[in-house]
């Protein structure tokens, strides 16, 4: 094999991930009406969480183990710091220039929300898990 079609199949390789990484990019700004900043803040950590989240369910189904069931309310809860960004645009923070104005922003937007939302996300996803199973199960 010449090294010619080796480096045909990296250009091939990197220009298909930089359009996957434009296609995420263009569906956030259209899906939550954001600036490019803001996308191009969220897209890295989306794409991580897919291909953690990705491997995770392969390797759970292939493993035949219980991580695709008791993994769920992390990978859920984890989608609130990928959307940080754009919580907090929606939220009303806005940064100009290092000063950040958060006057009049959104429960949702702040720290103590975000954290409220991940943690409750884990502690409803978690008690449903256990009652679910506590139900199905005759030795308890």
């Amino acid at each position: 094999m010449s090294s010619n079609s080796e480096t045909n199949g990296i250009e091939l390789v990197f220009v298909g991930v930089a359009v996957f990484f434009l296609v995420i990019m263009g569906w956030l700004m259209k899906t939550f009406d954001v600036e490019w900043q803001t996308a191009l803040e969220t897209a890295p950590s989306l794409i991580a969480w897919l291909v953690v989240v990705g491997g995770g369910i392969f390797f759970g189904i292939k493993m035949e183990t219980g991580l695709v069931r008791w993994g769920t309310p992390l990978a859920i809860a984890l989608l609130i710091p990928v959307f940080k960004p754009i919580l907090e645009e929606a939220a009303g923070v806005r940064d100009m220039g290092g000063l950040v104005l958060n006057n009049m922003v959104s429960w949702y937007g702040t720290g103590w929300g975000m954290s409220l939302m991940f943690f409750g996300i884990l502690i409803i996803g978690y008690g449903l898990l256990y009652w679910w199973h506590r139900r199905n199960s005759y030795y308890w």
